[in-house]
């Protein structure tokens, strides 16, 4: 059987504190604080990879953990999210680009997806749904397993237009 990666409320609140809170405004296109204020954790089914040696694992499938909201100053433990706070904005924009780079064998390879909508922002929830949806199609192909507490969305280096998901382990 696979082994599978779960996580705990006072795991995910230990993280965060290491963290740490929010700093900067959200712009007026992309992640905002809302969105900064909430974390999850990707639950990988893997299977062993013995082509790479022993002790390492192939991601075969990708789940999106419960989502978990802080209080705005952070002195409560984490706590799930209620339907009126997935319903908050997100992220900022129509149009919501996601992107991972690394290197393969031929080269540099990358996946990218892109969300769109009509409304001027996605939620928090459709937010977390989009990078459950991309981390399905980019995880077995880098063969990451170590990082999977989400730590924020950032703008990509390469493609202004576009932004990465930060993991932490």
């Amino acid at each position: 059987p696979s082994p599978f990666f779960r996580h705990t409320p006072k795991r995910m609140a230990h993280w965060w504190v290491s963290r740490g809170p929010p700093e900067a405004p959200a712009p007026p296109y992309g992640p905002t604080l809302a969105l900064q204020r909430s974390i999850f954790a990707l639950d990988l089914e893997m299977t062993p990879d013995y082509s790479r040696g022993s002790g390492h694992y192939q991601v075969t499938s990708v789940y999106g953990g419960p989502i978990m909201c802080f209080d705005r100053d952070h002195t409560e433990d984490p706590r799930d999210c209620t339907s009126n706070e997935l319903s908050q904005p997100g992220f900022i924009g129509d149009t919501m680009k996601l992107v991972a780079m690394y290197t393969a064998s031929s080269g540099i390879e990358d996946t990218r997806c892109t969300s769109n909508n009509t409304k001027g922002y996605f939620t928090i929830a459709e937010v977390f749904d989009a990078i459950v949806e991309f981390e399905r199609i980019d995880r077995p192909k880098t063969a990451d397993c170590n990082h999977f507490f989400f730590e924020g969305l950032g703008r990509s280096i390469n493609d202004k237009e576009a932004f990465v998901i930060y993991w932490g382990s």
